[in-house]
């Protein structure tokens, strides 16, 4: 195929005649394209603020968890009725070499009532280490810690604030959960909330100490999460194969706990995001094949429409390759056209979820240059047929057509 001057100016001029049908034609390369770009520059962006996260918040954090639980990093996206974690398992973790800071998180079942009851809260016990393995800065106040001679403080999330005692800082504040008065300690600053992650939680969360969650049940709470901060990032691997094995110990030989490493718990997080990148990719090679099919179907129709030019650019002397690659210029040329303005529509779309969203997409050149190209891999192929047909038509039959 020659891309000669004179095909395209016969292409460009042959869509100018049937601009709608033109546009029509190159509407599913349009879908396609855009699609592709658009949902790769989502799903890529969104990986890349759940990867800064972990990285921010547990670069050097080790997570344990339950296998009868779905645990993420940032928070759990269901709490397991039953736990196989323990007390014993934080203790036997503490005492690994190269174990820094161990946070158990335990739920209590209850409801908080400040000036108003909180209902989407959830009282989560745990220790002082919190904000050190997670990075967390108090925003008001100070959180509590093991040397508190009152037991019954607490330390809140951002909403969980706001929840109970609306717009005020509830510093010295007291809300009632379980019958026990519980004293605001002070007030977390908001975690960096990512679409698609389960951190919010967090934001929701009432936190109070192990010991008053103990007196408060009289039992041991349920611990749902372990995180263990290690002293040596260079460690991660020992220490994760020295928690296993001591977590067979205390659980007699059984494997039923999960030990994630921060590339894991990235991994986990963007799991189903994948599979609706996937998902979505595959819909958008289905609207390019639809769209392929529709340039065929709109170049059949115009060689037959054109028989007559056919036969009269043969009769004066035009060979098969001539007609075959004026034809092809044109399929090409409607499909590079279309694969352009779903370029412009996917960077226009990039732009708005940029200014009205929360969501950074990013832009990749490389995908951006691959479904060019598939564009015009798109318009070789379909328009194939099209071309084959009108180079083989003999002159004597393209001038008797009707």
């Amino acid at each position: 195929m020659s891309f000669s001057p004179g095909h395209v100016r016969a292409a460009v001029m042959t869509m100018r005649a049937n601009r709608w049908r033109s546009l029509l034609t190159m509407f599913g390369i349009i879908v396609g394209v855009a699609s592709v770009i658009t949902i790769i520059g989502i799903s890529q962006g969104v990986k890349n603020e759940i990867t800064g996260q972990v990285n921010a918040y547990s670069k050097d954090v080790i997570t344990v968890g339950s296998k009868v639980a779905n645990v993420s990093e940032f928070g759990v996206s269901s709490i397991p009725a039953v736990s196989t974690l323990t007390n014993q398992d934080v203790q036997a973790i503490s005492k690994i070499k190269g174990v820094g800071p161990v946070v158990p998180l335990e739920i209590i079942s209850g409801q908080a009532s400040g000036d108003k009851p909180f209902k989407n809260g959830i009282i989560i016990a745990t220790n002082q280490n919190l904000p050190l393995v997670l990075n967390q800065s108090v925003a008001f106040g100070s959180f509590f810690n093991d040397h508190d001679t009152n037991p019954f403080s607490a330390v809140l999330g951002s909403n969980a604030a706001s929840g109970l005692f609306g717009g005020s800082i509830p510093l010295g504040y007291s809300f009632s959960l379980r019958g026990q008065l519980f004293v605001v300690d002070g007030v977390l600053n908001s975690f960096n909330a990512t679409p698609f992650s389960n951190n919010t939680i967090y934001n929701d969360a009432i936190f109070i100490p192990l010991a008053a969650a103990k007196q408060l049940s009289h039992t041991t709470g349920s611990i749902y999460q372990i995180m263990v901060r290690v002293k040596d990032p260079n460690l991660l691997s020992s220490v994760d194969n020295s928690i296993q094995k001591a977590l067979l110990t205390t659980h007699s030989g059984q494997n039923d706990f999960s030990v994630l490493l921060p590339s894991q718990v990235a991994a986990n997080n963007t799991g189903i995001l994948n599979l609706m990148t996937e998902l979505t990719i595959g819909i958008a090679v289905i609207s390019l094949f639809v769209g392929g099919v529709g340039i065929m179907n709109v170049m059949l129709v115009s060689v037959t429409e054109r028989m007559h030019e056919i036969g009269i650019r043969k009769a004066i002397g035009a060979s098969n390759r001539q007609i075959l690659s004026q034809f092809l210029v044109e399929s090409t040329t409607v499909s590079i056209v279309g694969g352009i303005i779903g370029i412009i529509l996917a960077v226009l779309v990039n732009g708005v979820l940029r200014a009205v969203t929360n969501l950074t997409p990013v832009l990749n050149w490389q995908i951006v240059v691959i479904a060019a190209a598939v564009s015009v891999a798109i318009g070789v192929i379909f328009g194939s047929v099209p071309a084959v047909r009108a180079s083989r038509k003999e002159p004597i039959d393209a001038l008797r057509n009707d």
